[in-house]
């Protein structure tokens, strides 16, 4: 359990590795409708998996507990997947003064009072996938990408809901390189790239450190989907990586394009920002440099309408 926790709606008492959500109604324009929390802690997140035990004392609709992946103290715009939420069995949803379902999946009427429900959330880069009672009930890729943020609980109901064994299991934000598997851009990779993404504690990774069986296609576009920040390097016109590239645009990632100043890029690419470099000693000062730049800014940009 986390060490701190601050109530910005509704209450809650905290014991040891417990959280009560303390529900009830409230009469709003002669209707009825049950207590709403927003629960914020001290663990900050920006990928892995948030684990816990969560047991609703009674079931109503529109009874539900959701993570918080992602808050967003100045708007209190927010990100959550969970249980009940939007009217189903699991939900991942978006709120930015209005509620937009990213995935509702299943009926609400099938969640059961006093049943310890196993909840489990991974987020990697912008796939999020709602596990319960260890089954994966949905997975979504989402139309942004989410800076580190704290994490908390969203909760709905007219009976307490009881969290207990909150956890938070941090992964490294990872970043995928597009680029020709040939020289210079080897050395390009190794000695620059790698090394400005292990300055943010970034875990980074090519095409060809991918192992295993399966399609090569499947596997990259796995992990373009999983990651945070595509890097690529286009000075060569190669067809794999710009394939590549726009389905990464397609996907709204961030995208870093580095290429050698005297590349002309093709007309499709050319509206797009370019970190263009010289293959010298102080070409790679300046493109280190460019790189970290463009990766804090990453980072930094805020994730929600």
């Amino acid at each position: 359990m986390t060490s701190n926790w601050i109530a910005i709606l509704g209450s809650y008492t905290l014991k040891s590795n417990e959280i009560d959500f303390i529900g009830g109604t409230s009469t709003n324009n002669d209707a009825s409708m049950p207590f709403i929390a927003n629960f914020i802690s001290d663990e900050v997140f920006s990928g892995g998996k948030i684990t816990a035990d969560i047991t609703f004392k009674s079931v109503e609709y529109p009874s539900a507990c959701e993570f918080i992946l992602y808050w967003e103290p100045e708007s209190k715009h927010f990100l959550s997947a969970g249980i009940g939420g939007g009217g189903g069995f699991a939900s991942v949803r978006t709120f930015a003064s209005s509620w937009t379902n990213h995935s509702v999946v299943g009926q609400h009427s099938n969640l059961k009072a006093n049943k310890t429900y196993k909840l489990e959330v991974e987020m990697i880069g912008s796939s999020v996938t709602v596990g319960i009672d260890g089954i994966a009930t949905t997975t979504v890729n989402l139309p942004y990408n989410l800076p580190m943020s704290q994490v908390g609980l969203w909760c709905q109901s007219d009976k307490n809901i009881v969290i207990k064994n909150f956890k938070v299991h941090r992964e490294l934000p990872k970043v995928f390189v597009v680029m020709q598997f040939s020289s210079p851009y080897n050395e390009l990779y190794e000695d620059v790239i790698k090394e400005v993404c292990k300055e943010f504690k970034l875990q980074v990774l090519r095409g060809d450190e991918t192992y295993g069986p399966g399609l090569i296609l499947s596997d990259i576009t796995k992990q373009i989907n999983e990651s945070k920040i595509i890097i690529a390097e286009i000075s060569p016109a190669n067809p794999n990586v710009f394939y590549e590239v726009g389905y990464a645009h397609a996907l709204n990632k961030p995208t870093i394009l580095i290429a050698d100043k005297s590349t002309k890029l093709p007309f499709d690419v050319s509206p797009f920002r370019t970190l263009f470099y010289e293959n010298s000693i102080p070409g790679k000062k300046k493109i280190e440099e460019g790189l970290r730049k463009h990766i804090d800014a990453v980072l930094s940009e805020k994730g929600l309408a």
